[in-house]
């Protein structure tokens, strides 16, 4: 459209780091009445390869079947070591430690996150040491949360969401260029398979109990998929697990144990916010732009 106020799709604008004392005027006046509004850029910045998602199927595979056939690595305290954990930190490292999170400018960008672990992580190992389990069980809950992140909010979410990309003709492998659908499968199907493993089916009674496990799927793999780190939601899984248990065995009130699980995802998501903004990832766009106000504009 020539005249009038024109609409535009906000995906496609880079504000970039937008201070309104530096924007170009023409940008200025054609944003001038636009309300301003944050949008991810994407997905996670990642660079996929086939040979990547072949592991990735592979993990999935092994971790579920594995799981159901009762196989595992052998016990960290008195929890089991997943067969496909060794394949699951390949594939980690073929993504890059500093993409999948692990490194000082990320520890930057989730800096009041790693306060709020500080505090968190020794009061639910407190709790949980000397009531539910010993020091080494702890570890062993460590180990297992590590593990479920690296297959089910990693290798899973690599391998739908590329696949989706895939039959929607989209770039599969860049998942920042996905798209939102295929990241909401990808997300979906996630949930649904770490609901249905063998240690959350057998604390099911109906349909609706497998929420818990959906839900928390859901916020878990969203905050890697859009940050693309993998160390809060270890962090923030290992938290859940040892509130769990600590409250459990009266290691802590239950009340207190849902503040802590409550504490831990909103500082999750919060946190995620926030990086998303430092890094540059989440960025204020405008939502119309006016191309008449543009000089020479007609």
């Amino acid at each position: 459209m020539l005249g009038g106020t024109t609409q535009v799709d906000v995906g496609l604008i880079d504000a970039g780091q937008i201070d309104a004392g530096q924007i170009d005027d023409d940008v200025a006046r054609a944003t001038g009445g636009a309300r301003w509004v944050r949008r991810w850029d994407g997905w996670a910045h990642w660079q996929l390869t086939f040979g990547m998602l072949v592991l990735a199927a592979s993990v999935v595979a092994v971790d579920v079947a594995t799981a159901w056939a009762g196989w595992n690595l052998g016990y960290v305290g008195r929890f089991p070591v997943s067969v496909a954990l060794p394949g699951a930190i390949v594939l980690a490292l073929r993504i890059g430690a500093r993409a999948a999170g692990w490194s000082g400018a990320s520890l930057l960008r989730w800096r009041e996150f790693v306060v709020g672990a500080a505090v968190l992580v020794p009061l639910v190992v407190t709790g949980y040491v000397g009531h539910a389990g010993t020091s080494e069980d702890a570890a062993g809950l460590l180990v297992a949360a590590f593990g479920e992140e690296l297959v089910y909010r990693f290798a899973l979410l690599l391998l739908v969401g590329a696949a989706t990309a895939r039959l929607l003709g989209r770039d599969w492998r860049h998942p920042a260029r996905w798209g939102n659908g295929s990241g909401a499968v990808a997300l979906v199907v996630a949930g649904v398979v770490f609901s249905l493993l063998p240690g959350h089916v057998a604390q099911m009674h109906a349909a609706i109990s497998t929420l818990p496990f959906l839900s928390l799927s859901l916020v878990l793999g969203w905050a890697v998929l859009r940050t693309g780190a993998l160390w809060p939601v270890i962090v923030t899984h290992v938290v859940l697990n040892l509130a769990t248990f600590a409250a459990a065995a009266g290691g802590i009130a239950g009340s207190t144990r849902v503040v802590i699980c409550m504490t831990a995802l909103i500082g999750l998501l919060v946190g995620a916010d926030v990086a998303g903004r430092r890094a540059g990832s989440l960025r204020p766009i405008p939502t119309t732009i006016d191309l008449t106000a543009v000089s020479g504009g007609s």
